[in-house]
């Protein structure tokens, strides 16, 4: 069977419906992240030095940048709500709140309003039967309250440095990334580009990321392809020769052991933003 995968795009960045059978590899992408467990298999998340158990009561909440991956321990499919939050919507909040709007622990108690939100939001995505801001209504409540949830963590570990705050070299090291995201490059060559030794390279990324350069390429040529398969009718084997895969078959790997989903399935989702399968029960 075919995993899942349906869409919204909204003010706040993009909401997903996925079922998915397999684990995912540990990734990070520059946006922040709730991902909440829907049923289906049992579920764990790895961020940072922290595991987090999915369950009815706990969803993970990423920050930009953070690495985090998510292994199946059963078989069979398993079904998430995840909201992919972009960093200027966040900052929009933060503005509007007077405080920081970020996780600071990535394990967020879901009590049972939150889980109504949930159920509401899982409805209206999927049957598109309400106007796109009340999906977007709905979301900010739900991200306020998520938010609001890490905060009260029993374990809330020091926050750290995001978006303006990072290292201007390494801010500068992912805006070439970005720049240059088509061109066949080596890391090497991206730490030339901005004036960086190998090593130093690998130590900012290690120091102020918790990750490493090559896994953070990696997110940016996902995060390009999931851009140009919404927006361009480009087949997905001129895609994967243009960002740099060497064959098609390891671009479809390597997305779906990223997003969850295979670029075939992600394409007609967000095309028709509609769900191509769904057998996990609900209610």
């Amino acid at each position: 069977m075919e995993d899942a995968y349906a869409i919204h795009e909204g003010a706040f960045g993009r909401a997903i419906v996925l079922e998915t059978r397999q684990s995912l590899v540990a990734h990070s992408h520059s946006e922040s992240q709730l991902a909440l467990w829907l049923g289906g298999a049992r579920a764990v998340a790895r961020i940072g030095s922290e595991v987090v158990a999915y369950s009815e009561d706990t969803a993970l909440g990423s920050n930009a940048f953070e690495l985090h991956d998510m292994s199946l321990l059963d078989d069979g499919p398993c079904v998430f709500l995840l909201f992919m939050v972009s960093s200027e919507w966040l900052e929009e909040r933060r503005k509007a709140t007077g405080r920081p709007f970020m996780f600071l622990s990535p394990r967020v108690s879901i009590d049972a309003s939150l889980r109504q939100v949930c159920w509401r939001l899982l409805d209206l995505i999927i049957t598109k039967s309400g106007p796109s801001q009340a999906v977007d209504d709905e979301v900010e409540r739900l991200l306020t309250a998520a938010v609001g949830a890490s905060m009260s963590s029993p374990a809330v570990p020091r926050p750290r440095a995001l978006g303006p705050a990072l290292d201007h070299r390494l801010r500068a090291a992912i805006k070439y990334m970005r720049e240059h995201v088509s061109e066949k490059i080596t890391l090497d060559e991206i730490a030339a580009g901005v004036g960086l030794s190998r090593a130093h390279f690998f130590t900012l990324f290690r120091d102020q990321l918790n990750t490493t350069p090559q896994v953070f390429w990696s997110a940016v040529r996902v995060e390009e392809a999931m851009r140009r398969m919404v927006q361009d009718e480009v087949p997905v084997t001129s895609l994967a020769l243009d960002l740099g895969f060497s064959a098609p078959g390891n671009f479809s790997r390597f997305f779906k052991e990223i997003t969850g989903a295979s670029p075939t399935t992600f394409r007609r989702a967000a095309r028709l933003q509609a769900p191509t399968t769904l057998t996990g029960q609900y209610r």
